[in-house]
């Protein structure tokens, strides 16, 4: 009976951590580093500042608070 329920136990680890693994994986792959992530959205930054979107206040306080992160 006891037998049974480790082995059950351990077929459920077995699916469970390799996909958890995986999961991990796949959303570090598409998310990318933190650096790329900030360099990424400062490109896009200074995209709207280049044509006017935002004000220079607006940029500056924007690209502090993406360069802190």
């Amino acid at each position: 009976m006891l037998e049974d329920q480790l082995i059950k136990v351990a077929t459920g680890l077995a699916f469970i951590i390799p996909g958890i693994l995986i999961l991990r994986w796949w959303l570090n792959r598409s998310v990318g580093s933190p650096e790329e992530w900030a360099g990424h959205h400062i490109k896009i930054l200074q995209q709207k500042h280049a044509r006017g979107e935002i004000d220079d206040e607006t940029y500056r306080t924007r690209l502090k608070e993406l360069q802190d992160e």
